[in-house]
C-alpha cells in the first residue's frame, strides 16, 4: 500500500472512531437545526502552533515514563498499567491519540504544548498529577515526546499540528453574560448531562461511557476543583470551543457559533461553582425554640457551614481506591435540648437500593464515651477499647444505630433517641441527624462550649460502595457555642458611659466656676 493510501486509511479510522465516541453525544444534545446552527460562520480563529523547545531523547524518554508513568499507564501506553484498576477515572490509552484537553479542534490531535501543560499541571479529579513537582522542563518535554510514540495509527507523524484554537482576552463578567449564559444552558440542553442546577444529576447523566467503554460521569459544575482541563473562564470557553475527544462532551462551535456566546456559557458555569470551605471545627450556633425538622429549611441558611475532606477506605479489606465522593457539607443547630447535625453532598444519582443494588448512605461517628486525656478512639470504625456510636441512613429511608470496635465487630443497638430525615432534589442530598444533649450509657453527653468529635463516611449505590467499600474522614470537631450572656454587652457599655461621665467631670473640674460667680 502506497504512503498515501495508508495515511488517507488511519485518517478514515481515526474520524470513525471519533465519531463513534461522540454518538452518544447526538442524543443527548439533540435539537433542530436552527437551534443547533448549520456550520455556518462558526470558524474557530485559529494561530500557529508554537515549535516544540526540546528536541526528542528517545532513551531518556523511555527511561522516564517507565520510572514515572508506566505504573498507570502500562508499559505499551494502554492506560493497562498495574494501578490501572485502583483508580477513577481509569488511566489515558494512547494508542489511539484521543485525548481530551487541547486547543486543537474537536477531532484534532493535541499539540506538543497541549500534552506538556497536562504533563506540567495534571488533571484535578483525577490521579494525574502535577508532574511541574517532581520533573524538570528538560524531564516533561521527553515524555511529550514519548508519549506520541504509542500512537498506533501514526497519526503524530502524518497529521501533526500546525494551527491552534487562539485565545482571545475574557470578557468582563457582568450579571448580563452570565444572564445570556444561564439562557444558553437551558436552551443547548446542557441540563439534560448536568442538570438543572449543574450537579451532574441530567436524566443522560447515567449509563455513559468514554471510546473505551469505562463508565463515565458528567462533571458537577459545582465542584471546580474537579474541572479536568482547568476552572478558568479561558478553561472552560476552551472546552466549548473544542470539546472533550473520547467521551460525549462534544464542540458547541457549531451549536454556539457566536464566541461571545461561548463566552457567556463559560461565564454562567463558572458562576455555579463554590470553593470549599474546609475546617477543623464545625460550629453549632444556639437557636431560641425548636430545630428544624426539613433538611431544606431557609433556618439552616443562617448555620455556617463547613466542608469535610473525604478519601477512600484504603486500610481494611476491601480496600477502595476510587472513591465517588471527596468532600461532605455540614452544618449543626442546638437549643437547650438537643443539637441536629445537617448533612449536604452533591450524588449525579438518586440510588434507593431498590432490585437489590446498594444504596446510597452516609454516616456520623461519634465516639461512644468522651475522650480520656483526649485519646479518640480509631477514626476507621473505632476499636476495642475505644468504641464508636454510628448513625447510618439511607437513601431507602432507613436508618440503623450501630456500636463499632472495629470494622470486624459492628453490633447494632436500639437508635434510642436518635432520629433522622433526609430527602434527595436536584442532585443533592440533604439528611438531619439529631439527638439530646444529654448523654445516656453508651452515648456521649454533649456541652455547649466543648469540643466533640465526629468523623464521616458516605456510600455512593451507583459505584458499588458497601461495606469498607466508602468515602471516610478522619477526625473533625463540633462546637456547640455557647449563648452570650447580657452581660458581655452591658459591661463595655457601662464602661464605655462611665469614660464619658468621668471625661466630662474632668473637664469641668479643669475650666473651673463659670466667670461672673
Amino acid at each position: 500500500m502506497r504512503n498515501t493510501d495508508r495515511g488517507t486509511c488511519r485518517q478514515a479510522l481515526r474520524a470513525g472512531l471519533v465519531a463513534f465516541a461522540l454518538a452518544g453525544a447526538a442524543s443527548v444534545f439533540a435539537a433542530d437545526d436552527a437551534q443547533r446552527g448549520t456550520g455556518a460562520g462558526t470558524a474557530l480563529r485559529m494561530e500557529p502552533v508554537r515549535p516544540t523547545p526540546v528536541a526528542a531523547d528517545p532513551e531518556t524518554g523511555k527511561r522516564l515514563y517507565q520510572r514515572w508513568c508506566a505504573q498507570c499507564h502500562g508499559d505499551e501506553g494502554k492506560g493497562d498499567g498495574p494501578a490501572a484498576d485502583f483508580v477513577y477515572p481509569r488511566p489515558r490509552d494512547f494508542t489511539l491519540a484521543i485525548f481530551k484537553v487541547r486547543r486543537t479542534p474537536s477531532g484534532a490531535l493535541p499539540t506538543d504544548q497541549d500534552l506538556y501543560e497536562i504533563i506540567s499541571r495534571g488533571l484535578p479529579g483525577t490521579s494525574m498529577p502535577a508532574w511541574s513537582r517532581f520533573l524538570s522542563e528538560s524531564d516533561r518535554w521527553q515524555l511529550v515526546h514519548h508519549v506520541k510514540t504509542f500512537d498506533s495509527l501514526g497519526l503524530f507523524k502524518e497529521e501533526a499540528p500546525k494551527e491552534q484554537v487562539a485565545m482571545d482576552q475574557p470578557p468582563t463578567v457582568t450579571d448580563a453574560l452570565v444572564a445570556r449564559g444561564k439562557a444558553l444552558y437551558q436552551d443547548k440542553k446542557c441540563w439534560q448531562c448536568h442538570g438543572s442546577l449543574g450537579r451532574g444529576d441530567g436524566p443522560s447523566a447515567s449509563g455513559q461511557k468514554d471510546e473505551w467503554g469505562h463508565a463515565i460521569r458528567p462533571v458537577n459544575f459545582t465542584k471546580s476543583w474537579r474541572f479536568r482541563g482547568g476552572d478558568r473562564i479561558e478553561d472552560i470557553y476552551r472546552t466549548f470551543s473544542t470539546g472533550f475527544n473520547g467521551t460525549p462532551m462534544p464542540s458547541f462551535v457549531d451549536a454556539i457559533p457566536a464566541t461571545e456566546d461561548r463566552w457567556a456559557l463559560a461565564a454562567y458555569v463558572k458562576s455555579l461553582a463554590r470553593p470549599p470551605r474546609t475546617g477543623q471545627v464545625l460550629r453549632a450556633p444556639h437557636v431560641a425554640g425548636e430545630l428544624p425538622d426539613d433538611p431544606w429549611a431557609a433556618t439552616w441558611e443562617s448555620a455556617e457551614f463547613a466542608d469535610f475532606p473525604l478519601a477512600g477506605q484504603v486500610i481494611e479489606e476491601p480496600r477502595w481506591f476510587k472513591p465517588m465522593h471527596d468532600v461532605i457539607t455540614a452544618r449543626a443547630l442546638y437549643n437547650d435540648r438537643e443539637i441536629a447535625i445537617l448533612l449536604e453532598w452533591d450524588d449525579g444519582t438518586n440510588d434507593t437500593g431498590a432490585g437489590g443494588k446498594p444504596v446510597d448512605r452516609v454516616t456520623i461517628q461519634w465516639a461512644a464515651s468522651a475522650p480520656t486525656e483526649g485519646e479518640k478512639p480509631y477514626f476507621l470504625l473505632g476499636d476495642a477499647r475505644h468504641p464508636v456510636d454510628l448513625w447510618r441512613w439511607s437513601a431507602s429511608g432507613a436508618f440503623e444505630r450501630v456500636l463499632a470496635r472495629g470494622a470486624a465487630n459492628q453490633s447494632p443497638r436500639d437508635s434510642g433517641r436518635v432520629r433522622a430525615a433526609g430527602s434527595y432534589r436536584d442532585g443533592q442530598y440533604r439528611v438531619i441527624l439529631r439527638r439530646p444533649l444529654a448523654g445516656t450509657e453508651g452515648e456521649m453527653a454533649i456541652t455547649p462550649g466543648s469540643f466533640v468529635p465526629i468523623a464521616f463516611q458516605l456510600q455512593d449505590g451507583y459505584s458499588g460502595e458497601v461495606g469498607t467499600k466508602m468515602s471516610v474522614s478522619t477526625w473533625y470537631s463540633v462546637l456547640p457555642q455557647p449563648e452570650t450572656p447580657m452581660s458581655v454587652w452591658l459591661w463595655p457599655a457601662g464602661f464605655a458611659l462611665a469614660t464619658v461621665v468621668g471625661e466630662v467631670w474632668l473637664i469641668r473640674r479643669r475650666r473651673g466656676p463659670p466667670e461672673g460667680r
